[in-house]
């Protein structure tokens, strides 16, 4: 029965819009105390709220307000407010006992339903027995089901109210319809689009609601500067969290003060069950990483991936690290990725984490990137050890000192996975790195930007064509000066892909771009050009390449007709890229027509910076149309090839297949010569469309610069 007159109705439906509350529970109470008098209690969705007659406000409560529920068996309910210690509870009297006992359980209940995660702080509710049993076996005691993610929506809407801030849509949404139904326990704080409010004080609601959130067991944000504000409240978070496994705060604006905070809030959660960490890319300087460092001497959690890079650290605090990892047996035992990369390491840090590879039986990766490392320190190597990266630190022959990195990489025995770009190699060296008998397990090998020049990748793809393991090879940015030896190092590519294509451990992946300067731009010097195109027809019959990288050599239209070759002819390749070749809408239809013949090829980006120098130079209308028209068909076809391969190659594919692979077997075998190589594109225009408007020159009719 309506308890409410119609001007109470309409005035309480108007106040609970406003909030944007519904009213789950309505009952008429009694308030005692000094002033007694009759009220409207209702339970909204986060809040209760006391009506005066007529329908006007008094107060309300936040459920996060309420330290404690009593009730007595004596048809009254005191409520306990926190940082309240100096008022008297507030006591209400309700008509029945039935109506206090559907009282305590409608609290609990959407208190559970909001806060579904929280273990401290919450609510007590004090009911003595009998009545307590009687209450929660009563039909009306429901326990709330859990909504998507841990009910991370509802707790966030919960924290929103109880904070005053406006929610932000897009984290709902982002929940309940990409998340929700996954297998994703990742947050990416980094997803949201409306940066001006993830980085501010706006956060606030999230980090609370993350920090009781038991769904998530990782947080990730990178890239993404915030206020100091916002990464407080990340510290507070983790402070209270009891689920993350892993944290990365990569590149948010930790400087020494904000991570002697973050410090703070490790040492007064020890029940974090941390794994991973990423502080990388945060100025942190020495006197941060100090603390970070002494931190780590102690610290209970067992990490398996540390990563530091780039924190603007000097030798005194990365040996202080190095000493910290190497000495904690709950970071020694389980440490398997650790990235000190862009800081300063010298004699005193290579030595500290020289005692790491020498004690520790599980390191994997060691990444120590642009750090000045002195190899006469590190003397011990680590037996687990499988990926290394020394890029960007200098490697010359004075003394013999690249030796030192020599014997450490030799004694590496497990090494399969090293990147030495932009070490400044010298050719003398090339050798004694890469000789026989030296890296012996290794797969994958990143050489780039080393100006090795025609002399220095000739040795070293003699060397590859002969080695057991290579699989994966980067030799881009190595052409600045063409030479008379030019020639003969095209030569050794083709040989060793051709060699290395007859064995089972074949090259799978060759990254042969330009190179990039600091700006991001091709470099102009080290542009292959017509030179290009010896390897790109070296593998047109080529079954075991499956990825392969020729961008930046500004070749031209040529080079699209021997794509379009190598697409219709080869069966094995999956990956390719090729923008940056001064390739033109006449030569994107060559690549076009190429690519229907093929079914394999299931990622080829459209050559972006190609298709925007082609409408600069040309504006009109109709060349808009046609690059429109032939980028369509790329990516459709495209997307037609890795529909296929995910569900399963059509019957009708499949006898496309045999047919070209029985036309195939019974072509003539691919010739290794640099002339030959070229002149095998000599008939592309028979598969060139009647419906081109301009005739397309066969391959060895067109100019190679």
């Amino acid at each position: 029965m309506e308890i409410l007159t119609p001007v109470e109705r309409k005035n309480i439906d108007i106040f609970l819009g406003q909030k944007n509350e519904d009213e789950n529970y309505l009952q008429r109470v009694e308030v005692k105390g000094k002033k007694p008098r009759k009220l409207f209690f209702i339970i909204g969705n986060n809040r209760i709220f006391f009506f005066k007659v007529g329908g006007k406000i008094e107060i309300d409560h936040h459920f996060l307000d309420i330290l404690e529920l009593k009730f007595d068996g004596i048809k009254e309910i005191t409520l306990k407010f926190k940082n309240d210690s100096s008022k008297e509870p507030l006591i209400f009297g309700v008509e029945t006992e039935a109506d206090a006992g559907e009282i305590v359980l409608a609290i609990d209940y959407l208190f559970t339903l909001n806060f579904p995660g929280m273990q401290s702080n919450r609510l007590k509710i004090t009911v003595p027995e009998p009545k307590r049993t009687e209450i929660y076996s009563s039909p009306n005691a429901l326990i709330p089901d859990m909504g998507a993610c841990g009910g991370f929506t509802l707790t966030y809407f919960s924290m929103c109210d109880y904070m005053n801030i406006q929610p932000i849509s897009e984290v709902s949404w982002h929940i309940e319809n990409v998340i929700s139904g996954t297998l994703i326990r990742e947050f990416d704080y980094g997803f949201f689009f409306k940066k001006e409010r993830i980085i501010t004080a706006d956060a606030r609601p999230i980090m609370a609601a993350l920090s009781i959130n038991p769904y998530f067991n990782s947080f990730s944000i990178k890239d993404i500067k915030l206020s100091n504000e916002c990464i407080y409240s990340i510290i507070g978070l983790i402070g209270q969290n009891l689920y993350f496994q892993k944290l990365v705060l990569n590149g948010i604006g930790l400087d020494r003060s904000l991570t002697e905070k973050l410090i703070e809030a490790f040492n007064s959660n020890k029940m974090i069950p941390l794994r991973e960490l990423d502080l990388g890319n945060n100025s942190i300087e020495d006197k941060g990483m100090l603390m970070l460092g002494e931190y780590l001497k102690n610290t209970p959690y067992e990490l398996k991936s540390l990563i530091l890079n780039n924190c603007s650290a000097g030798k005194n605090s990365m040996t202080v690290i190095g000493e910290a990892v190497s000495n904690n047996e709950n970071i020694l035992k389980n440490l398997k990725y650790l990235d000190v990369s862009g800081n300063r390491l010298e004699n005193d840090g290579s030595s500290a984490f020289s005692k790491l590879l020498e004690r520790s039986k599980v390191l994997s990766t060691f990444l120590i990137g642009n750090s000045n490392p002195q190899f006469h320190q590190l003397s011990k190597v680590c037996i687990s050890l499988t990926k290394f990266d020394n890029s960007g630190n200098r490697i010359t022959r004075k003394d013999n000192i690249h030796r030192d990195m020599v014997s450490f990489l030799n004694h590496s025995i497990y090494l399969s996975n090293l990147n030495l770009s932009k070490c400044q190699i010298p050719v003398e060296a090339v050798a004694d790195i890469f000789g026989e008998g030296n890296l012996i397990k290794l797969e994958t090998l990143n050489i780039s930007d080393n100006d090795l020049g025609d002399e220095g990748i000739t040795i070293l793809c003699d060397f590859m064509a002969n080695h057991q393991s290579i699989r994966n090879l980067d030799l881009s940015g190595n052409f600045s000066k063409r030479t008379k030896s030019r020639q003969t190092a095209i030569e050794s590519i083709v040989n060793m892909l051709e060699k290395k294509s007859k064995t089972h451990n074949s090259i799978r992946s060759l990254i042969l771009n330009s190179g990039y300067s600091s700006g991001g731009s091709s470099s102009r010097s080290a542009q292959l050009k017509g030179d290009l195109l010896p390897i790109v027809c070296s593998v047109f019959y080529n079954g075991s390449l499956k990825e392969l990288d020729i961008s930046g050599h500004s070749s031209g239209d040529i080079l699209a007709a021997a794509i379009g070759k190598l697409l219709q002819c080869n069966t094995g390749l999956e990956t390719l890229y090729f923008d940056d070749n001064s390739i033109s809408c006449r030569g994107l239809t060559l690549i076009k027509f190429g690519l229907q013949r093929n079914n394999t090829i299931t990622q080829l980006p459209l050559p972006i910076k190609d298709i925007a120098a082609s409408l600069k130079s040309d504006a009109t209308p109709l060349n808009l149309q046609k690059l429109t028209e032939v980028s369509n068909e790329i990516q459709q076809t495209i997307l037609d090839n890795y529909t296929n391969k995910i569900q399963g190659t059509s019957i009708t594919n499949s006898i496309k297949t045999q047919s070209l692979s029985r036309a195939r077997a019974n072509s003539t075998p691919l010739v290794i010569d640099t002339k030959s190589t070229i002149a095998t594109c000599a008939g592309l225009n028979s598969f060139i469309s009647i419906d081109v408007d301009n005739t397309i020159e066969p391959l060895a009719n067109l100019i190679v610069n």
